[in-house]
């Protein structure tokens, strides 16, 4: 490819996409949610109204008004405040837990899936320990082995995840190490190394890219669950299932505002990322027209 033809390259990609956003309105609402959690990232302090961990008991449980858009909770802390900095928390763990699976897990699966043997047997028994535990039970243990931490929830929720970017990887590798181009490749002397990182990974990437959001908003669901039982994110940090455990006992008392609201961040947060990979599996499946 020539300098002069990338830009037209680009070009067309862009539109492409574009064609393909105007066409879903499905993923253009995925990706208009995701800017805003994007902005609320970037904008915090701008986009707070108060200070989200200051407690005031003498505006405890206020429901919403000028002053306080969304109401406070128990602490008189302002919801709308905490929702805006939870979005950090619960997107930097959910974040940094999917990458560095995918990270860990991708070069995992490859390896399994491409060399045979007692090694590759053992990787897989492990991984099916892992995932014979309940999602839920085993990042509560991990988590109260590590610490109420953030990074050791993002840590555990990592381990949780790897298996998952591992065995689509491996699925792959093992339907890609059959084909004749793979058979050309060491035919004409290629080392296991470039077959591997040069003809397998950009084919068998696909699926885990869009395995990436998916697990995003599950990372999401479970950062949430773990806080809401207390195996989590500890108070007085800003975090979305955190806050609608601290109002589910002022539900009865018809105190709404304090759990309604995080647990609607929740839902459009976990939202976005299902329309966004649903999106990214017709985009990218070359089977689908355009």
């Amino acid at each position: 490819m020539t300098p002069a033809e990338t830009p037209h390259t680009d070009l067309s990609a862009t539109s492409d996409l574009g064609r393909f956003l105007v066409r879903r309105p499905a993923a253009l609402i995925g990706l208009t949610l995701l800017v805003l959690q994007i902005l609320a990232i970037i904008f915090a302090p701008v986009l707070s109204t108060h200070d989200p961990m200051q407690a005031n008991a003498l505006r405890s449980l206020q429901p919403p008004s000028w002053e306080n858009w969304l109401g406070t909770d128990v602490s008189g802390m302002d919801i709308y405040s905490r929702i805006i900095y939870a979005t950090r928390i619960n997107l930097l763990i959910s974040v940094t837990a999917v990458g560095a699976a995918f990270i860990v897990g991708v070069p995992i699966g490859l390896l399994v899936g491409y060399y045979r043997g007692w090694a590759s047997n053992l990787t897989m028994r492990v991984f099916d320990f892992v995932q014979s535990f309940p999602v839920f039970v085993m990042g509560m243990a991990l988590v109260s082995v590590m610490g109420q931490e953030i990074w050791n929830v993002a840590i555990a929720l990592g381990v949780l995840f790897t298996p998952v970017f591992a065995r689509l990887i491996r699925a792959e590798t093992l339907s890609l190490r059959e084909r004749s181009f793979i058979a050309a490749a060491k035919c004409s002397g290629a080392t296991d190394i470039k077959i591997l990182f040069r003809h397998i990974l950009p084919n068998a990437l696909s699926p885990a890219i869009v395995q990436i959001s998916i697990s995003i908003g599950m990372a999401i669901l479970l950062t949430a669950g773990l806080s809401f039982i207390g195996a989590g994110v500890r108070m007085p940090t800003p975090e979305w299932g955190l806050m609608v455990s601290t109002g589910s006992q002022q539900m009865i008392l018809g105190i709404w505002w304090v759990s309604f609201f995080p647990g609607l961040a929740i839902i459009l947060s976990v939202l976005s990322f299902a329309l966004i990979a649903d999106a990214a599996r017709d985009f990218i499946d070359p089977r689908r027209a355009r």
